[in-house]
């Protein structure tokens, strides 16, 4: 008998299958390393109650806050496992509450910019040797004089919030190819916000005095006072929110002086065409910290009951 051979549509289609075969099985292996101290998973992945500490330890503040502010609640040897109120709430659940919503949002983000190619997911022990390399780095870059942006060091959540801040302009590049907007859509977000849009010009006109002194008038211009001096801007600002005749008192370039408004600064309201881009941008913002804090979907699978009987002290 000859040797029958097999069709090449067939041959593709089973190579295809066992491609992605191992695929799966590799993304699933991945998720399926559990560390022994895991006490849930979110999707697959493991949170161990170091992670989850770690949360928790950003919610005792806001968890003592609300208690005493609602129930005048002290903190005290039993305070965390005491019940307050009618529904009988416990900061120790508060505090996990409020933990699993932070954490949540946190590997929402995460995935997001996974799945997008910015940043690959990665667990909390990785999380925490990326943080003592970077510091390394920091303190090398230090010695040298080379120059880097942030803080020298990091702690753990520094670390997390800088990682965050860092591929949000991507995340959101990234929603912004997602955000449709038609010509009339935009028409009416403009429209409703007309008075936003506009442009504030950098000059005024005032009757300007040094204490003890004779008022002359003078153009105050914004852009000759320097970023750090807060007080000279802070006065300019109270000066053009004015009303015409109206006297502002203050410090102005190191001087304590009074002044009377005679003219207000130019306001020239923009364009659609000008603010069109601004528009999308914050509309896909906006939509990107919806599906950031929308973690319905996400599957928690627990560990038996270790994170039930976790308690907060």
């Amino acid at each position: 008998m000859g040797i029958k051979r097999r069709k090449p549509t067939v041959v593709i289609l089973f190579t295809a299958l066992i491609v992605f075969t191992f695929l799966v099985l590799g993304l699933t292996n991945k998720k399926a390393e559990l560390p022994e101290s895991w006490i849930f998973t979110v999707d697959g992945y493991a949170v161990t109650e170091e992670e989850f500490q770690f949360y928790v330890t950003e919610q005792r503040a806001i968890t003592t806050d609300y208690f005493f502010k609602t129930y005048g609640a002290q903190v005290d040897e039993n305070f965390w496992t005491r019940q307050y109120g009618e529904n009988h709430e416990t900061p120790s659940e508060y505090a996990k509450k409020s933990a699993m919503t932070a954490l949540l949002k946190t590997k929402q983000e995460q995935f997001i910019a996974d799945e997008r190619g910015i940043a690959p997911y990665k667990s909390f022990d990785e999380l925490k040797t990326d943080m003592k390399d970077e510091n390394v780095k920091r303190a090398k870059m230090d010695d040298s004089g080379e120059t880097y942006y942030g803080l020298p060091q990091f702690d753990l959540y520094q670390y997390m919030q800088y990682l965050s801040g860092a591929r949000w302009p991507d995340l959101v590049e990234t929603q912004v190819k997602k955000t449709k907007m038609s010509e009339a859509e935009l028409q009416v977000e403009y429209a409703s916000r007309s008075a936003e849009y506009v442009r504030v010009a950098d000059k005024l006109t005032a009757a300007l005095a040094i204490a003890g002194q004779a008022k002359e008038e003078k153009v105050l211009n914004r852009l000759d006072i320097s970023k750090e001096d807060t007080e000279s801007l802070k006065f300019w600002e109270s000066l053009a929110a004015a009303s015409i005749g109206e006297t502002v008192i203050g410090k102005y370039m190191d001087e304590d002086v009074i002044a009377s408004l005679i003219t207000k600064p130019e306001i020239t309201k923009l364009k659609l065409e000008e603010v069109k881009d601004s528009i999308i941008y914050g509309l896909a913002e906006s939509d990107l910290r919806a599906l950031t804090a929308n973690t319905d979907k996400l599957k928690i699978m627990y560990n038996g009951k270790q994170f039930s009987e976790l308690e907060v002290n």
